[in-house]
């Protein structure tokens, strides 16, 4: 147990210090959010859901209050910190293109909430370029994700003492 802890603790304190670099480095903000979200699909496959959903909650909390930028940190967690999560529940069990249509679904859904609530703060310019760059992104993002996933899996999972 107390291995666990220590573990998801490392994980989380690698969160964190990826979501501070986007505070420090201007450029490749949506890049450092991305690297941010790995560390769940670690916890979730080493410890399990219900790990990765405290994960989530602690990732969100300290992230507030480390995150300069509130509608960065509204992006973070809206897109880029609860999917783990969603890529975990939405592949159970499905055909590609079901897990595909599932995730640029809630992808969509996601981005809105945040979208709506962070119109008020910052002018964002929705256009039918600025969707298909997001529905294109996020293909990539996802594949991308999947691959670490794999790489964990086959290279970096034997050197974690369980």
């Amino acid at each position: 147990m107390s291995r666990k802890i220590a573990y998801s603790g490392i994980l989380l304190a690698l969160n964190i210090i990826l979501l501070i670099l986007v505070n420090i480095i201007p450029m490749n903000t949506l890049f450092l959010l991305g690297l941010a979200s790995l560390p769940i699909a670690i916890v979730i496959m080493e410890y399990g859901p219900k790990a990765g959903i405290l994960f989530y909650i602690g990732s969100v909390l300290l992230s507030f209050m480390i995150m300069v930028n509130k509608a960065q940190w509204i992006l973070y967690v809206f897109t880029f910190g609860i999917y783990g999560l969603v890529k975990y529940i939405i592949e159970k069990d499905r055909s590609f293109v079901q897990e595909y249509l599932l995730k640029l679904l809630v992808a969509n859904i996601l981005i809105i909430l945040a979208y709506i609530i962070l119109k008020g703060f910052v002018y964002i310019p929705i256009n039918i370029f600025f969707i298909l760059i997001f529905e294109i992104s996020f293909i990539i993002y996802d594949f991308v994700y999947s691959q670490f996933i794999d790489f964990y899996n086959d290279k970096l999972r034997r050197f974690v003492k369980r």
